[in-house]
């Protein structure tokens, strides 16, 4: 009996994600090992690719901008057709809270893109008991078209940088200049779009520029999700955080290190959930720090140990902020140490004193804890952190002069950060 050769049929693996994902190679990794890939960008498109019945795996960007993957992981599961389709989010070390959402609403899996690399994916399927075709000849499999509607990943990123940066610096602009909710999460949606845009240009090897951008793709969600949360400090951290990322990208490419050196924080606050925030905070991106709630054992330690970041909080008894700040700057080890404010204060005059002290900046409580990794992730990758000279601070301006904000130097010269806050 002559025996007729059916081949078997390809395992299907959906993924929801941008040029983000595309750029780093998951389609074409997939697809190389015998998956058929669908690539998707839309809610309405990938929720019926699932209901269809022909997905065997499902994977989703769970910080894709514009798109709730947690309310669509409702509606796949809500089908009773595909209750036990395979899904994997990728999610944001930051975001603790949406993760959770997530697998709460039906998620199988969860992992950090940061962490994520196409070959641990792969690994992951095949824990799931999701096994690729075999490929006949050993050759690698043909790639899968594209949705129609769905544009391939750009190829000329790199040229377009400038551009990117450009938009972005825009969209911060127009962020700034409104006080209407729907306009500043439209703003802060742009921002996320061409944040996205802009890691997806750099290579896997770019390190702080994945750990930068991942920062602050959670700040931005945060604040889409919650726009109430917008403050003075958050608007000035993400100013500094474009910039510092603008500069990443500017450095040669054999400047991306691809082992990120150890740092030193010494975080100095007498409030201990504040000081232990902090310490959470940074150690969310990965870094160390050393809390003191004493400023006498702070100016102690200060002088036998050289660090790389200091967060000082303003108010504290025996010693303040402000004056630890003048001793240090007398130190040998420390003297060129970035500093970093920690107040309560929102009045011109006492930001005026900060700067004029030999701070490099300031975050105001009650702050996030992204805000405060973001902050710290900024000044440890400036080039040449330098105190800020006494002349950029307008002396003659009296304590009380409102709310305005101190007349800072911009940020590399980019962005120019607005004189009086949009919000309250």
């Amino acid at each position: 009996m002559k025996r007729v050769f059916t081949p078997t049929k390809k395992k299907t693996i959906l993924i929801l994600g941008d040029d983000q994902l595309a750029s780093q190679g998951y389609p074409e990794k997939l697809q190389a090992h015998g998956f058929k890939v669908e690539l998707t960008g839309a809610f309405d498109t990938t929720l019926q690719i699932c209901k269809s019945g022909v997905i065997d795996l499902a994977l989703l960007d769970l910080c894709l901008p514009g798109i709730n993957v947690v309310e669509l992981i409702k509606n796949i599961r809500s089908d009773s057709g595909i209750p036990s389709t395979p899904i994997i989010v990728f999610s944001n070390p930051y975001l603790n809270s949406l993760t959770q959402a997530a697998v709460e609403a039906g998620a199988t899996k969860s992992v950090a893109k940061v962490d994520t690399t196409p070959e641990r994916l792969l690994e992951l399927v095949r824990e799931l008991g999701i096994s690729a075709s075999p490929r006949v000849g050993g050759g690698s499999a043909v790639g899968t078209p594209l949705e129609a509607n769905q544009e391939k990943p750009s190829s000329n990123l790199l040229i377009n940088r400038s551009q990117i940066v450009a938009k972005l610096r825009a969209s911060y602009q127009n962020f700034t200049r409104t006080e209407r909710e729907d306009l500043r999460r439209a703003a802060l949606l742009q921002m996320h779009r061409q944040l996205r845009l802009l890691a997806g240009s750099a290579t896997v090897l770019a390190l702080k520029i994945v750990q930068m951008s991942t920062a602050l793709e959670a700040l931005l969600v945060e604040l889409y999700t919650e726009p109430a949360k917008i403050t003075a400090s958050v608007v000035r951290t993400i100013a500094h955080s474009i910039e510092t990322l603008a500069s990443l990208f500017d450095r040669p490419a054999n400047s991306q290190d691809q082992v990120i050196p150890s740092s030193k924080i010494l975080v100095v606050d007498d409030e201990v959930i504040a000081r232990q925030v902090i310490c959470s905070a940074v150690a969310k991106a990965e870094l160390d720090a050393v809390g003191l709630d004493d400023p006498l054992a702070a100016q102690r330690l200060l002088k036998r140990e050289r660090f790389d970041l200091i967060f000082l909080d303003v108010e504290m008894p025996g010693l303040t902020g402000l004056e630890l700040c003048v001793k240090i700057r007398a130190m040998k080890l420390n003297r060129s140490t970035p500093i970093v404010f920690v107040t309560s204060h929102s009045d011109f005059g006492s930001r005026a004193q900060s700067t004029l002290s030999g701070g490099n900046d300031f975050i105001a409580k009650p702050f996030l804890l992204v805000e405060v990794a973001l902050k710290a992730l900024t000044w440890l990758f400036k080039d040449g952190a330098q105190p800020l000279p006494t002349g950029s601070v307008q002396q003659s301006v009296p304590a009380n002069a409102g709310d305005q904000e101190p007349q800072l130097a911009a940020p590399h010269g980019g962005l120019k950060l607005p004189r009086t806050s949009p919000v309250t």
